[in-house]
């Protein structure tokens, strides 16, 4: 299920509120599997900044997680580079990293508009 061309739309804060989960980690491994199958990536958390329902174990940081690719070609993620991640579950709560995922490069300055996001309210549903 991928895109004619993948890019991702909106900034962090136009985004956070409609995303299941925010996280920032690094990425351990990346396997994109036969074709018709969903890849995977293996991310090492640095910070959690909204679960939504996602399964993370306490302490977030340092947790490793495994999210699931349902398109091969993006988001492009590289082994040992840090990145936002913002994501949504899937029906069996899985995390899912769709074509359309906001996925940036990890900056230390995000830390900071993460946090002061997390301590806002999302308005309605997403």
């Amino acid at each position: 299920p991928c895109p004619q061309r993948c890019r991702r739309a909106g900034t962090l804060q136009s985004n956070f509120c409609s995303s299941d989960f925010v996280l920032t980690g690094t990425v351990k491994s990346v396997s994109r599997g036969p074709p018709q199958e969903p890849g995977w990536a293996v991310v090492s958390v640095l910070g959690l900044y909204k679960s939504g329902g996602l399964v993370v174990p306490q302490p977030a940081k340092g947790a490793t997680l495994r999210l699931q690719l349902p398109c091969r070609l993006c988001p492009a993620l590289k082994k040992g580079s840090s990145y936002v991640l913002m994501g949504r579950l899937g029906e069996d709560g899985e995390a899912l990293l769709p074509p359309d995922a906001f996925v940036v490069p990890y900056r230390p300055q995000q830390q900071q508009v993460l946090g002061n996001l997390s301590k806002r309210p999302c308005r309605g549903t997403p």
